[in-house]
């Protein structure tokens, strides 16, 4: 028989090397650090919300501006290159955007949806004629190999810096109002923002000139703003002992998410997570860390 021509095969097995996990920066460390109970329901679980209002307001307003900067660099239509989007532009890409999130069972009501699009024109009327022609790429991913994991993260923008053309800025837009300097939740942005160019420096050995936060919610008043609102844009300082602190706690945070995962043991939240995490969260009914009673209706 053939097969005992191979009889006295041996082979010998190297080690077995231990594959490193990629950890997002905003859906895996910044979800942890606002509630490891729920994101252990979400992303490790897998279980699928019920609510997906948050998700759509946010994915929305992020996929509609990168097809706006898409149509000024004339990827969509040549034609259109240098052009900024007009108002019936938006609309397009919005209603393309929203089907496409329906097709995920991704939707929100008619209320947010009217939200998320005045919002999106206002930014392209009173940002688009400056923003758009420093744009030298949208939704980048950035990552770096932190020895036992890949750290990943999505950039909305690199710029042109105004302050010095030969240098770079990078961009985030929260679909929020801007928070006070105290609140943790603007420290878990100016952390995200650090690592974001902490990254950035890695891939191309250059530090981005300016890292910005730009609170899309100041937008969206009553009034019909013609230029930016003065609590919009907020600039993250960079200096390297505050990239060095930002790091070391997305790292120690990692580390936690490693325990628990080794363990299955997910401790609560350290700290009382804000309403509008418990708001959307199944299991608020039931849980003793959130920050109020809930309604059993659907919010």
């Amino acid at each position: 028989m053939h097969w005992e021509n191979y009889a006295s095969l041996r082979l010998v097995c190297g080690d077995i090397s231990p594959v490193k996990r990629k950890y997002s920066i905003t859906s895996d460390v910044l979800s942890y650090q606002l509630c490891p109970l729920q994101y252990s329901f979400y992303k490790i679980r897998k279980y699928e919300s019920s609510m997906t209002n948050q998700v759509y307001y946010g994915t929305v307003i992020h996929q509609v501006l990168d097809r706006a900067h898409m149509h000024f660099k004339g990827v969509l239509d040549p034609q259109k290159r240098g052009l900024i989007p007009t108002d019936e532009d938006i609309e397009h890409y919005f209603f393309e955007v929203n089907q496409a999130l329906k097709a995920r069972r991704i939707s929100a009501g008619e209320v947010v949806k009217d939200q998320a699009l005045r919002i999106i024109k206002r930014f392209n009327r009173v940002e688009g004629p400056t923003l758009y022609p420093r744009v030298v790429n949208t939704e980048c991913n950035l990552q770096a190999d932190k020895t036992d994991y890949i750290l990943n993260g999505n950039v909305d923008v690199l710029a042109i810096s105004e302050d010095n053309p030969e240098s770079i800025e990078i961009w985030d837009y929260k679909g929020t109002h801007r928070f006070e300097q105290g609140d943790p939740r603007m420290q878990q942005y100016v952390y995200q923002m650090q690592v974001y160019a902490e990254l950035y420096r890695k891939q191309t050995g250059i530090m981005p000139q300016k890292a910005i936060i730009y609170f899309l919610n100041t937008l969206g008043g009553d009034y019909e703003p013609r230029e930016r609102p003065g609590n919009a844009v907020f600039e993250v300082t960079l200096d390297p002992e505050s990239v060095d602190i930002a790091m070391d706690d997305f790292s120690d945070t990692v580390a936690k998410i490693e325990e628990s995962r080794r363990t299955g043991i997910w401790s609560p939240p350290g700290t009382t997570p804000p309403k509008e995490t418990c708001d959307i969260c199944d299991k608020r009914w039931t849980c003793t860390y959130s920050q109020e009673p809930h309604s059993m209706r659907y919010p």
